[in-house]
């Protein structure tokens, strides 16, 4: 094993990076339309992440406090529904009650009749 002496966060970001299936920061940053140059630079751990975190968690769908601190979702960790719903309202507030009111529907539905029990249409 080696050792890593980058930053936390320029280790989770590499993390993130691979889960994302880009095999080089090259290939995240051309693709993203990032600056090479700054990307390297944050991975390596040469300068801090934090103004680029939101853009990078975006990108690689990890949360942005799991970048910056490990904390929340990372790579191949789904957010909460709470947590998606929160994102969806910032992001889509036009369609997030629509989506919470749906979701609310299948929790309720699927409360009522548990697994391998089909739900009875009333006639």
């Amino acid at each position: 094993m080696t050792f890593d002496d980058r930053p936390p966060a320029a280790i989770r970001l590499q993390q993130a990076r691979e889960n994302a299936g880009f095999s080089t920061a090259k290939a995240a940053a051309e693709r993203h339309g990032w600056s090479k140059h700054s990307y390297h630079q944050h991975e390596n751990g040469l300068r801090g992440i934090g103004r680029a975190a939101a853009n990078y968690a975006k990108a690689f769908k990890v949360s942005e406090a799991w970048l910056l601190t490990g904390e929340g979702a990372g790579p191949g960790r789904r957010p909460s529904i709470d947590q998606q719903l929160s994102q969806l309202r910032l992001e889509r507030p036009d369609i997030a009650d629509l989506v919470a009111d749906q979701v609310q529907k299948l929790i309720d539905t699927t409360i009522d009749h548990p697994a391998g029990e089909s739900p009875r249409k009333k006639q």
